[in-house]
């Protein structure tokens, strides 16, 4: 049998020798030399088959691991990206959730404040949009409806704020008009034409109201608005003159005493001085005049009928 020159394989402690390969047509043949004289020569003659089968098998099984392996990192990465998934799509649909319940609860607060709006609207003469809650569509708040959704509360906080500013000017107007009295007591003579008072014959117009009142009863003004005049004034006596905007002013005369001074910001409740009897007067009374652009008008036009 010729053989192939042979290699050592490994050294074989037990009978410490060498083991070494050799190879024909037919087999490897395995030997074992050990240096001592008592150790015996062993030979192994193995099929070329065996040895191509036991290497095919143990690629085969090293396949199957590498495969094994191989499969359970894909599967770990499966599942790892299905379980991110996962998540991402609760997130997703909790912001959805969370976005339909914003938009529906905007729809019913702009469906519940429309027709409050429309009826402000009407009472105060401001224009705002008859179709608010036209844009917003039905469905899943997909930007579409979002969109009409914002331009419906966009319009409808234009309109609140429209008639915030128009209810704002009103009052403030309302709050100017000389509309409560100045001062409680009795009338003892109107507007118009009236005989002398201090006797002698003869009449006089009478530009304003006299309302008869106790000495040192508190004046307070009609309406709020800026003192533009405070002190003796010929026939008036002691006299208060109040700008309240609007072309309005009005008078308060023969006042015993004065609380105010030029430039004062007077409003309703404030006390401007106090009942008297100075000037031309027969006697304790307020002189009340309201002047609309400098001409006098008739105060009960303004006054409620009872004080």
């Amino acid at each position: 049998m010729n053989h192939e020159i042979g290699f050592p394989l490994f050294w074989d402690k037990q009978s410490r020798g060498v083991f070494i390969m050799l190879k024909d047509k037919r087999y490897y043949t395995l030997m074992l030399f050990a240096p001592t004289a008592n150790s015996q020569f062993r030979k192994y003659n193995i099929p070329h088959k065996y040895v191509y089968m036991t290497a095919v098998l143990a690629g085969v099984g090293l396949l199957t691991i590498l495969f094994g392996a191989y499969s359970a990192i894909r599967y770990a990465s499966l599942e790892l990206e299905y379980q991110l998934t996962k998540k991402d799509n609760r997130a997703l649909r909790q912001e959805n959730d969370e976005k339909q319940k914003a938009q529906n609860k905007l729809e019913t607060r702009i469906a519940s404040q429309e027709p409050l709006l429309q009826k402000l609207a009407e009472s105060t003469g401001v224009k705002t949009s008859t179709d608010i809650g036209k844009n917003i569509g039905a469905g899943g708040p997909d930007e579409k409806d979002m969109k009409g959704l914002e331009e419906a509360t966009n319009k409808l906080e234009k309109g609140l704020r429209d008639i915030k500013e128009v209810v704002a000017a009103n009052q403030i107007k309302l709050s100017a008009i000389p509309s409560i009295w100045p001062v409680r007591g009795y009338i003892t003579s109107g507007i118009g034409d009236r005989s002398n008072p201090f006797g002698g014959g003869g009449s006089e117009t009478h530009p304003g109201l006299d309302i008869a009142a106790t000495h040192g009863t508190a004046i307070e003004p009609g309406g709020d608005g800026i003192v533009i005049k405070a002190g003796p004034q010929g026939g008036y006596g002691n006299l208060v003159v109040i700008d309240h905007g609007y072309g309005i002013t009005t008078r308060y005369g023969h006042m015993s005493r004065i609380d105010v001074k030029v430039g004062d910001h007077v409003h309703r409740g404030m006390q401007l001085g106090a009942v008297g009897s100075t000037g031309r007067s027969t006697g304790p009374h307020l002189h009340y005049e309201v002047r609309l652009y400098d001409r006098v008008v008739d105060p009960m036009n303004y006054l409620p009928k009872d004080q």
